[in-house]
């Protein structure tokens, strides 16, 4: 991100069957000296014979100068694209 490689430790901090939810939580790394706290939820959503994904990001700012996490959500647009071609593939 932000032309530099970064490293994060993170946990998985729910599971939920019922909606289709994981929720990570950074616990360490480059990213949580820019956020007090840091969480991605990856949904599985079923639509006909497709099925879409949506991520969403929970982040607290260390402070305002601080930027919002654009460029994380450019490279999960990649990723998604990604892994979207490989699938498509298999």
């Amino acid at each position: 991100m932000y032309g530099k490689n970064y490293v994060t430790k993170e946990v998985v901090e729910a599971i939920n069957e019922e909606n289709k939810t994981i929720t990570y939580r950074a616990i360490e790394g480059d990213v949580l000296k820019e956020y007090k706290s840091f969480k991605v939820i990856i949904q599985s959503i079923p639509k006909g014979e497709a099925t879409w994904v949506r991520w969403t990001i929970e982040y607290e700012k260390r402070n305002k100068n601080i930027p919002h996490p654009i460029k994380l959500l450019e490279f999960v647009i990649h990723l998604s694209e990604k892994l979207d071609d490989h699938l498509v593939q298999a």
